[in-house]
């Protein structure tokens, strides 16, 4: 995961950095020329930042960032061929999903479906792309209909949102809902939203009652194999657990120091047979020999 975030801060800093950078000594590029070129591009100016683009290229032949935003000047005046030579030193400079989706959009255009293809799953192992941009992408329209893209675009997804494709990050799903809770006697004791954010990666909790509100952020630790949560409320409690799965159910614990004695916390949360979700908190003051029930919660899902 720390791979693919360091992939993709690398490829967005260097589409601006190596563009925007300060004149490189003995480049001969001045920071006047730079600031020419990128502001006819941004002005969306396409003629003219190719040809600001195109004087920094000459002194700097190197700059992937230069030849990344002159191919999208191409591109926007319908020059796919000059466009797509731009795009490819860019790319060859640097190889990221971002010069990448650029030279796919490209070869789309000129018409070369099997380059598409193979541009875009290139990106597979720099840690593909969103399916969303892929699909809204204007120059992919023809190709919406074949299968080819249909599996092209999942692998993108699926490389893009790892936590989507891996079954450990799917064992507490069964948590996310809006939930009513309540107590043994059956009394409502607030509100609960389980969320699934971040790339189906964290699982986002907001408790609510009428004394108190928390929060809390879950999600499996591919290094370890466990189970992580961190609980913060309005009291200013912040607490940690870690676990995972046992007998088919959630079981996190946390370990802390109550009037100098270790206090291990348990919650269970067990998935039950009409849909509803039943969390159990405990504590042992004796490494887990005895337990003493510190809350029993069942999850019914709002109507």
């Amino acid at each position: 995961m720390f791979k693919r975030i360091v992939i993709a801060l690398a490829a967005l800093a260097f589409v601006t950095f190596s563009v925007n950078a300060q004149p490189q000594a003995g480049s001969g590029v001045t920071q006047e020329m730079r600031n020419s070129a990128n502001d006819a591009y941004q002005k969306q100016n396409w003629a003219d930042a190719v040809k600001g683009f195109e004087a920094i290229i000459k002194l700097e032949p190197k700059n992937g960032g230069a030849h990344y935003r002159q191919g999208i000047s191409f591109l926007n005046l319908a020059k796919n061929e000059d466009a797509l030579r731009v795009l490819q030193i860019a790319n060859t400079i640097s190889p990221n999903p971002v010069y990448a989706f650029a030279v796919a959009r490209a070869y789309a255009r000129l018409q070369n479906k099997a380059k598409v293809y193979e541009v875009l799953e290139s990106t597979v192992p720099m840690g593909g792309i969103q399916a969303s941009q892929v699909e809204a992408e204007a120059d992919f329209k023809d190709l919406r209909g074949d299968p080819r893209f249909v599996e092209v675009v999942k692998k993108l997804d699926l490389a893009a949102n790892p936590c989507k494709a891996k079954p450990e990050f799917r064992q507490f799903d069964f948590w996310i809902g809006e939930w009513l809770p309540k107590n043994t006697q059956g009394v409502t004791v607030g509100t609960s939203s389980i969320q699934l954010i971040l790339g189906s990666c964290v699982i986002f909790e907001n408790w609510n009652t009428p004394i108190t509100s928390g929060k809390s952020f879950s999600n499996f630790d591919a290094t370890d194999g466990k189970w992580h949560q961190t609980w913060v409320d309005d009291k200013g409690t912040l607490a940690f657990y870690v676990g995972g799965i046992v007998d088919g159910k959630m079981v996190l614990d946390n370990e802390r120091m109550v009037n100098g004695k270790k206090t291990i916390g348990r919650m269970t949360f067990s998935k039950l047979s009409n849909g509803d979700v039943r969390q159990h908190g405990e504590n042992s003051t004796d490494e887990g020999k005895t337990w003493t029930t510190t809350f029993d919660f069942t999850y019914v899902r709002k109507q």
